[in-house]
């Protein structure tokens, strides 16, 4: 990538108007500092993972969205999982 705006902090100010974050001009200059620092090897990172090679690789963690409680069955085989009390004997 040959300019990244995110990088130089050109675009922190009005991402941060935008986002309705108030940023002084120090902290401005604070958070381009982090992304200059971090892009970089953000992007590597990227195009890297993005090789043929390493397509088919999946996280370690993978965060699923929680079931819709009226929708969600009793969990199956754990004591007192049909009473919410439990009377474990």
């Amino acid at each position: 990538m040959d300019h990244d705006p995110l990088a130089d902090g050109a675009a922190i100010a009005p991402l941060a108007t935008h986002a309705a974050l108030p940023l002084s001009p120090e902290r401005a200059a604070a958070a381009a500092a982090i992304l200059a620092a971090w892009l970089p090897a953000a992007h590597e990172l990227s195009r890297k993972m993005s090789a043929p090679e390493h397509r088919a690789l999946m996280p370690a963690t993978v965060f699923a969205h929680a079931p819709d409680h009226a929708d969600a069955a009793e969990p199956a085989g754990l004591p007192g999982a049909a009473d919410a009390g439990g009377s474990h004997a």
